[in-house]
């Protein structure tokens, strides 16, 4: 029967006493497997029984993994948590103090110094924390690679062997380009070496490598900046002599749509540089799905064609001196110290301080017991952040990136957007507020919820960027700390919050909306700077920035449109400036680099005065347009009906009709299935 807390709290107090002689005893009874398992939770902490299975499986079978992990844990070598990140239900496993100190012992090195090399002690541990919803994505991929890897190079009837491979997670380099240090950072880099028979009975190992990048962010802004690192990489002296053999890059897209922002992203950093795209593929690999799916298997599109593609086609075999120095390339993927002369049972006092009888204490380990004591204790700071990683639920990671992507959002809006009950969303809230994450703000348009300082930091951390790119700091602040950091875009939000207020409502109406309609859903909805977009057209750069823009689906097929939403504070003259820059975005087919079909254009206006005053200015400024469906409707009757309901109003003239022809929604969506409009 497993173990509860309690009773593993009660061992780990046993356990804390170990000393420098007892361990010295202990670690002669290790068997070899129990040495592989140690150097594996070195170099990757936090892995689950499955992962763990895979790291050694050419040496042990499941079962035999999981009693030796469960005689490490009761030995106090190994120490386990129970995250309520995404994964949850399994136990993390990672190395205790005692744990560390045995496994520098076996490679006869000084603890400290051991623990350094490998970024293994308490600081590198609760740098991981906030990471593992993207580690556990990784992970999944990475074990999945590995275990189908033979398979899936099968060429001609004859199988090969994966014989070697190793795998890096956070990967940082630093490189010198144009004379300037520059760094690049991926997600992953993994290493192949995949030996395959030949016609004449003999073999050839051929060496594969390739990058993983994934987020949960849909900002093409920090997504451009890591492609653009790659590419300069590609492109710096320490590359030259291998410069045609570019390990390709792996995208894992949460959704269709950050699969978008991904490739348009490479467009841009391509034009940016002015340099080939880089060579790789994308495809949509959710959470939830990562456990289950083979990666060789999924419905691979290239990253600079958006064609599909099989994970096969950007593999190439690349020469050892191709792959990063980083890499290890050991039998197995199994990490050995190449210099470490060490004997099996070489004595743990032979590299100890003999002075003394206790450790170092270089993990401070109990993380569940920590966990729970986060909101009592006076923690520092980055420890806090760090154990919140174990803290927050799926809902409330969730909760945080939404808050991200749309400031200020109420907890009615959050409810609806997230498909949640009320009462589940505010616990959820209050719980964020409690930890420090959340705080409440008063606007014209009511109660509000915002990122303070520990949240955006936390966000930051999970996506391993600094705190600069989703923060700003009152120009008052003398020191920047995370406290006074206040989220880029809400300082202009909040001189608009009537009018965000109205988009915002728009969208939690429409979600509730889709979801008492059979087959219909609100697939995605963007504001502020998401929306906008620079195009050059003969050397002279436009701007087009709506206020919204969504897709909405019905049945297989999906709609995307614009949303304006006025508050009658824009005249003629505005309105003109405003259709105009429609009119020119349409006429230059800049559109059709995102979608197929144009989208629609939806207004909502507080009056039928200003209702008609937007229709003037439309079908004036947009008649020379082709395609562009215009609908309006009022606030009152969008509050009163919903949005889906016929409420909207055609702002085009069509054909011959003179009367007001009322639609709707449904009208809309069914003309786009039917192709009546749209190019």
């Amino acid at each position: 029967m497993p173990e509860d807390e309690s009773t593993r709290a009660r061992h780990r107090t046993t356990r804390s006493k170990h000393t420098v002689q007892a361990l010295a005893k202990l670690s002669e009874s290790l068997a070899d497997v129990d040495w592989r398992l140690l150097h594996w939770l070195l170099r990757y902490p936090f892995q689950r029984v499955d992962d763990l299975v895979v790291g050694v499986a050419r040496w042990a079978s499941r079962a035999t993994v999981y009693r030796h992990v469960q005689a490490l844990e009761e030995h106090g070598l190994v120490e386990s948590v129970l995250p309520k990140t995404p994964g949850a239900g399994k136990r993390l496993y990672h190395l205790s103090n005692a744990g560390l100190h045995v496994l520098a012992g076996h490679q006869q090195r000084p603890a400290r110094e051991f623990a350094r090399l490998w970024q293994a002690d308490e600081a590198g541990l609760l740098r991981l924390l906030p990471r593992l919803p993207t580690l556990f994505v990784l992970q999944d991929v990475v074990n999945g690679l590995i275990t189908h890897a033979a398979d899936a190079v099968t060429s001609g009837g004859r199988r090969p062997q994966l014989v070697r491979w190793d795998w890096q997670r956070d990967v940082s380099h630093h490189f010198l380009y144009r004379e300037q240090t520059t760094r690049l950072f991926v997600d992953g880099a993994v290493a192949l070496c995949i030996r395959a028979p030949q016609v004449d009975g003999s073999t050839l190992d051929q060496w594969y490598g390739l990058f993983i990048i994934c987020t949960e962010l849909d900002d093409e802004r920090v997504m451009r900046l890591r492609l653009e690192r790659l590419l300069c990489w590609r492109e710096s002296p320490e590359r030259w002599s291998s410069y045609q053999h570019m390990p390709p890059v792996l995208v894992l897209a949460n959704s269709p749509r950050q699969r978008e922002h991904w490739q348009h992203a490479v467009e841009e950093a391509t034009l940016k540089l002015r340099l080939e795209p880089l060579v790789g593929a994308v495809a949509c690999l959710s959470s939830a799905e990562s456990a289950h799916v083979n990666p060789w298997s999924l419905p691979w599109r290239t990253l600079s064609s958006d064609l599909p593609c099989h994970l096969r086609d950007p593999l190439k075999p690349l020469p050892r001196t191709a792959l990063l120095p980083s890499l290890r390339m050991e039998e197995e993927g199994v990490v050995v110290e190449s210099d470490a002369r060490a004997q099996p049972n070489a004595p743990m006092a032979d590299v100890s301080c003999a002075t003394s009888t206790r450790l170092g204490r270089l993990i401070v380990g109990d993380l569940a017991q920590r966990v729970v004591r986060i909101a009592g204790d006076a923690l520092e700071e980055q420890e806090v952040i760090a154990l919140l990683g174990l803290r927050l639920t799926p809902c409330q990671w969730r909760i945080l990136r939404v808050l991200l992507a749309h400031p200020l959002l109420s907890a009615e809006e959050l409810a609806a957007d997230l498909r949640l009950r009320l009462p589940s969303a505010r616990r959820s809230l209050f719980e964020l507020h409690g930890l420090g994450c959340l705080e409440p703000i008063s606007t014209v348009a009511g109660k509000r919820w915002h990122l303070c300082g520990r949240g955006l930091r936390l966000l930051a951390s999970a996506e391993h960027l600094h705190l600069r790119n989703m923060a700003t700091w009152p120009e008052s602040t003398e020191v920047p700390e995370t406290a006074n950091a206040v989220q880029r875009s809400e300082a202009g939000i909040l001189q608009r919050m009537r009018h965000n207020a109205g988009i915002y409502g728009f969208f939690a109406r429409l979600t509730q909306a889709a979801q008492r309609e059979a087959g219909q859903a609100l697939c995605w909805w963007e504001t502020g700077a998401a929306c906008e977009r620079r195009y050059r057209v003969q050397e002279q750069w436009y701007n087009f920035r709506p206020d919204a823009q969504a897709a909405y689906l019905v049945g297989q097929q999906q709609m995307r449109f614009w949303l304006e939403w006025d508050r009658g504070t824009m005249n003629v003259r505005d309105l003109s400036i405003k259709f105009s820059s429609y009119a020119h975005y349409v006429a230059t087919r800049e559109w059709a680099r995102e979608s197929a079909r144009l989208p629609r254009l939806l207004c909502i206006v507080p009056d039928i005065a200003q209702e008609k005053r937007i229709q003037r200015v439309a079908q004036a400024r947009l008649a020379p347009t082709t395609g562009l469906a215009v609908w309006t409707t009022t606030e009152v009757l969008l509050n009163e009906r919903g949005p889906l309901a016929p409420i909207w109003l055609p702002g085009m003239p069509q054909g011959n009709q003179t009367a007001p022809l009322i639609g709707s929604l449904r009208q809309c969506l069914s003309e786009v299935m039917s192709g009546k409009k749209g190019i």
